[in-house]
């Protein structure tokens, strides 16, 4: 569900915002009695044969991918063919079982383990059945397979920076769009579903031509990748799926879970064969592919929107872009007025490029800088900073906000005053959800704040 992306640097892209939009459709799990994060491994084995006995894609065997999952005390590993060092085989289920969580398990994504592609996700709410638990894995095993099968369902996440989230128009036309699929998956007529599928065709048209080219790709790519794998999410949690509203503006890359899976759903009311047709096609657009479903371009005539409810959309997405901008503002202030100790990394001429973060907990607050509130790693060829479990803010050295490198990165609201080492000419930074290692670095306390400033590049 969630992805790290590695990243380099790369040449410059035009500035405009950062994006999370989430759409369309949702589980609703059932409900289900409190419950310990602790998996019982043999039960969860029993849950995931159960879910792959059923065809969830044409081609695609749950069993056949490696499985790690966290559940909040230890690493459990299922089926991996060469467990790494660390693992133990647990006697009565035969799953290998790692204390803590382990290194590589950073965030529900595929991950090479030991040499091999790996299905990863963190587990530890006490509140998810076994089933949601397991259609979880489905969804990350999903990912391993596409990225062995059809390595072209990626988006290139660099462009999730540049998309224009603060553009009322196109927040407008995107609302319309979710309202339309909305209706098109709640119709229970075939004639009417039909019409606000056509509807919803049309108006994302009409978005697209007016969005930035590489904005529209990196939708639809997202589509093809995230939204498949909610689909097959869903068909492995047994269905419940319903369709919620269009939330705030700055989530692009979360709606597209939402949006490829309601297209995907109407593909399979629509076009029932579409599944041979994109693996024949390999990177062909969803909504092309719904668009050319029979009878749909001749419905579309008989709904539509009003005046009024456009008029009303469009008002309510110009307040929205509007609180975005000033949430933006109010992320990076409490960040850096956080109580406590802080931990600044001066890179200077030593630019840092990111290895790793998490690109559906990234915020853009200020031009170049942004809030990392989950995950993220940076380096150089002198060394890393990794932070996980809490926020970060990163400042940009050039025109991209990640990719041109990064000048400088702050982590406050320390409990504790952060650890140092220096040794052989390395300085080693430990904190609470903070490690950093750079050779040639020089590292001084004041007051509060520890600054790190990196070696000047020879």
């Amino acid at each position: 569900m969630h992805t790290v992306t590695r990243g380099e640097p790369l040449r410059a892209l035009p500035v405009l915002a950062l994006s999370l939009l989430a759409a369309a459709c949702r589980t609703t799990p059932a409900p289900a009695a409190p419950q310990s994060a602790a998996i019982d491994p043999a039960a969860f084995a029993a849950e995931l044969d159960l879910i792959a006995a059923t065809e969830l894609w044409p081609g695609f065997d749950l069993r056949a991918v490696p499985v790690a999952v966290f559940d909040g005390s230890r690493t459990l590993l299922f089926r991996h063919p060469s467990p790494p060092e660390g693992f133990v085989a647990d006697s009565a289920s035969g799953v290998w079982i790692f204390p803590g969580r382990h290194p590589a398990v950073t965030a529900n994504n595929s991950v090479e383990l030991g040499g091999v592609m790996t299905a990863g996700a963190l587990l530890s709410s006490p509140t998810q059945s076994l089933r949601d638990r397991a259609a979880v894995v489905a969804h990350e095993a999903f990912h391993v397979y596409q990225g062995q099968r059809h390595p072209r369902w990626v988006a290139n996440e660099v462009e999730l920076f540049a998309y224009p989230v603060d553009d009322g128009r196109l927040l407008a036309l995107r609302r319309l769009e979710t309202i339309a699929l909305n209706r098109a998956l709640t119709s229970s007529d075939p004639a009417a579903s039909a019409c606000w599928t056509g509807v919803a065709l049309a108006t994302r048209r009409e978005r697209f031509a007016a969005l930035p080219a590489g904005s529209a790709e990196y939708e639809r790519k997202n589509e093809l990748k995230e939204g498949l794998a909610r689909y097959v999410q869903w068909r492995a949690g047994g269905g419940g799926w319903h369709v919620a509203d269009d939330p705030p503006p700055d989530a692009v890359r979360d709606r597209a879970y939402a949006s490829g899976a309601s297209l995907a759903l109407l593909l399979d009311r629509f076009s029932p064969a579409w599944k041979a047709a994109l693996s024949a096609a390999d990177s062909i657009p969803l909504d092309v592919l719904l668009a050319d479903a029979p009878g749909l371009r001749a419905e579309a005539a008989r709904c539509g929107f009003n005046s009024a409810e456009r008029a009303q959309i469009a008002s309510v997405a110009s307040a929205d872009v509007e609180r975005l901008r000033a949430r933006r503002a109010e992320r990076r202030q409490a960040l850096l007025e956080q109580s406590g100790w802080r931990v600044v990394i001066a890179a200077g001429e030593s630019l840092l490029f990111p290895q790793e973060f998490d690109p559906l907990n990234v915020h853009m607050v200020a031009p170049g800088e942004v809030v990392h509130s989950r995950y993220v790693r940076l380096g150089n060829s002198a060394g890393t900073v990794e932070v996980f479990g809490r926020s970060s803010l990163t400042e940009a050295a050039g025109a991209h906000p990640l990719f041109n490198g990064v000048r400088a990165l702050t982590v406050s609201g320390l409990a504790t005053a952060p650890a140092i080492t220096e040794n052989d000419g390395t300085v080693s930074i430990r904190a609470d959800g903070l490690t950093a290692e750079f050779r040639g670095a020089a590292a001084q306390m004041s007051g509060d704040t520890l600054t790190v400033r990196l070696a000047p590049r020879r």
